[in-house]
């Protein structure tokens, strides 16, 4: 009898066991990198919004912080998401344009978010992201809540066909900016943002373009002193999950995934507006001066940005992903 209650313990330990390890493998881990770095106001509003507070949730899918571009350069993070080597990725998808033509697109986009989860655009939006990445889309976030400039060392040179000219200017750049700094005149080289710094200092460029949030605190303002306009664009910043790792889940996590997403995505305009507010304010206060190109300078300064812009993008797009995106995207 003493053997057979030994048994019989030992075997509901050891059921005991396997339901505790059942338990904890319900909650899928997925693991996440950033392109940008930790303390960039994007990257902050992702913790502060959806990151910190699901994983404080407890419920079907905890995230995994594995760091940002001082891991995986921001450039290589696309790939290693496509291939599975990580799961979740955070950040600018101009990155991405190599792997991803149709990332040429989703910054130039005018119709609202909400709109473009609705009229087809997602879908279209979706149908490449998985096809060309390997990826879902979790969340396109950020939507009016600041707008890209060009920043210059020297003041900005008036044309009346293009805004302003860069000719002779080096320019900080990705291949984003790549179309119409160079119909403005300019010569745009690829640098990552850790790099800005010392390219300024050294006289290696003139300028960049970059949105608003997160220019002061990486001391940029020490050597640019004029923001041009008017704002263009709205970010390209999203967060994806590599497909496969998407359909492994159950529905319940996939459920619970996308709803963060879509919870961060409505939530972040406010959030980073704010932030990018008050780094404005820093950046005014360190002596940048705005320069909002008026009249006919600045139609022709947008023209210029949004037509370069589409015109590559078509080029270098197949043109059912072309067509599809630019009816849904563009009020």
């Amino acid at each position: 009898v003493f053997m057979s209650n030994l048994k019989i313990s030992s075997l509901a330990v050891g059921i005991s066991a396997i339901a505790m390890l059942a338990g904890a493998a319900e909650a899928a881990t997925l693991s996440v990198m950033t392109s940008l770095n930790r303390n960039h106001d994007q990257v902050v509003a992702y913790f502060d919004l959806m990151h910190t507070p699901m994983n404080k949730d407890k419920g079907a899918v905890t995230l995994n912080y594995k760091g940002g571009p001082e891991v995986t350069p921001n450039r290589k993070q696309g790939a290693a998401l496509k291939r599975g080597i990580i799961d979740v990725k955070f950040g600018p998808s101009g990155y991405d344009i190599g792997l991803n033509t149709c990332a040429r697109l989703v910054a130039l986009s005018t119709q609202p978010q909400s709109v473009i989860r609705k009229n087809g655009g997602w879908d279209v939006m979706q149908k490449c992201w998985g096809e060309k990445m390997n990826a879902r889309i979790l969340a396109h976030p950020f939507y009016n809540s600041g707008n890209f400039h060009i920043y210059l060392i020297d003041p900005p040179v008036k044309n009346k066909k293009t805004g302003i000219s860069l000719k002779g200017y080096k320019m900080r750049s990705t291949a984003l900016y790549h179309p119409f700094m160079k119909a403005m005149g300019g010569t745009p080289i690829n640098i990552s943002p850790g790099d800005v710094y010392t390219s300024l200092q050294r006289g290696l460029v003139k300028g960049l373009a970059w949105p608003e949030g997160g220019i002061f605190r990486y001391g940029w303002t020490k050597y640019i002193k004029y923001r041009v306009g008017p704002g263009f664009w709205r970010s390209s910043t999203m967060g994806v999950v590599n497909l496969d790792a998407y359909n492994k889940m159950t529905k319940k996590e996939r459920d619970y995934l996308d709803a963060w997403g879509l919870k961060f995505e409505q939530e972040s305009t406010p959030y980073m507006r704010a932030l990018a507010d008050k780094d404005n304010a820093k950046v005014f206060a360190a002596g940048v001066k705005v320069v909002d190109l008026q009249g006919e300078y600045g139609k022709a300064f947008t023209k210029t940005v949004m037509d370069s812009t589409w015109a590559s993008a078509k080029k270098k797009m197949p043109a059912n992903y072309y067509n599809e995106l630019k009816k849904y995207l563009l009020k």
